[in-house]
């Protein structure tokens, strides 16, 4: 079973192993935000703050899951 890093180094500075995969994840949800804007997507949105919320959250989970390992 491989072990989940309990942290991560840069150059001194630890930081927790889901951190960047919230990152990724809210960059990609940015990105897909802006996608369905340009495509007229979001008019189907009730709420778009919520949405793009909720969206960070669904892409940050996925992102963690397949970069690192027993994400949760």
């Amino acid at each position: 079973m491989p072990s989940v890093p309990a942290e991560i180094s840069l150059n001194g500075v630890f930081i927790p192993p889901w951190l960047p995969a919230v990152l990724v994840g809210w960059l990609l949800a940015w990105a897909l935000s802006r996608l369905a804007n340009d495509f007229g997507l979001s008019r189907f949105v009730w709420h778009p703050p919520l949405f793009l919320l909720a969206l960070v959250i669904a892409c940050s989970v996925l992102v963690g899951a397949t970069v690192i390992p027993f994400f949760g």
